[in-house]
C-alpha cells in the first residue's frame, strides 16, 4: 500500500567562500516503501552529494492546494 514518508537528508553545498558545507533537508515522498523512498530520492538528487539520515511513516493521508 502506497503511503507518505517523511525523509531527512544531508546534503552537501557551497558557501559563499567555495567552502563545502552541509545541511539537513526534509522531504514528504509517496512510496510503496523506505526502498521505493530511497530510489524516489536517487532519481530527483542525481548528481548532488547526498547522504539519507531517516525515513519514517508518517500519518498523513493526503495533501490539498498547489505548490
Amino acid at each position: 500500500m502506497d503511503q507518505y514518508y517523511k525523509t531527512t537528508i544531508k546534503i552537501a553545498f557551497e558557501d559563499s567562500k567555495g567552502n563545502l558545507k552541509y545541511k539537513a533537508e526534509s522531504y514528504i515522498v509517496y512510496a510503496i516503501s523506505p526502498t521505493d523512498v530511497e530510489a524516489k530520492l536517487a532519481k530527483e538528487l542525481s548528481g548532488q552529494d547526498y547522504e539519507i539520515k531517516n525515513i519514517s511513516v508518517t500519518n498523513i493521508v493526503g495533501i490539498l492546494g498547489n505548490k
